[in-house]
């Protein structure tokens, strides 16, 4: 594969990656980036999915913040149980 960069972006890579791993540091940089844009992808495709009707549980900030609360809680007990049984 051959990509043709501007000439500063490509003084910015050389300054900032040693000489011999340019290709491990795109490597890096473009899993990076491919990660960013599928999440990204993800979130447009899922908007407008959450139906407040749906959940008037969740209505206000204070009821999200009950609620993953409420998660984290119940997986510390979990966790915990987890624990005592390989404990044993």
């Amino acid at each position: 594969m051959s990509v043709t960069l501007p000439k500063e972006l490509a003084t910015e890579i050389r300054s900032i990656s040693p000489q011999g791993v340019t290709s491990s540091f795109f490597t890096e940089a473009l899993e990076h980036y491919i990660a960013y844009r599928k999440q990204r992808i993800a979130l447009e495709k899922g908007f407008g999915a959450w139906k407040d009707k749906s959940h008037p549980d969740l209505a206000t900030p204070e009821d999200s913040t009950a609620y993953v609360r409420a998660i984290r809680e119940a997986d510390r007990e979990r966790q915990q149980r987890l624990e005592g049984v390989s404990g044993k």
